[in-house]
């Protein structure tokens, strides 16, 4: 599916380093995208459960293997 349309080719998911995802994935991004959404009108990330489920969502989109079926 990746290369349905030439072109195309998409930069997300990027490999994993190993070990871990490497320095790049740190806490700035989420905070990044947290105020983001702010900015937008969403309500503010506020407790732990909610930046842990924005990290969650983050690592999926960076380093999640997309599922083609």
């Amino acid at each position: 599916m990746r290369d349905v349309i030439e072109g195309w080719d998409r930069a997300y998911p990027v490999p994993v380093p190993a070990p871990g995802a490497g320095p790049r994935f740190s806490e700035q991004p989420a905070h990044d995208v947290a105020a983001v959404l702010v900015a937008h009108g969403f309500p503010p990330v506020s407790n732990d459960f909610d930046w842990g489920d924005l990290d969650l969502a983050l690592w999926a989109f960076l380093y999640g293997a997309r599922d083609m079926a």
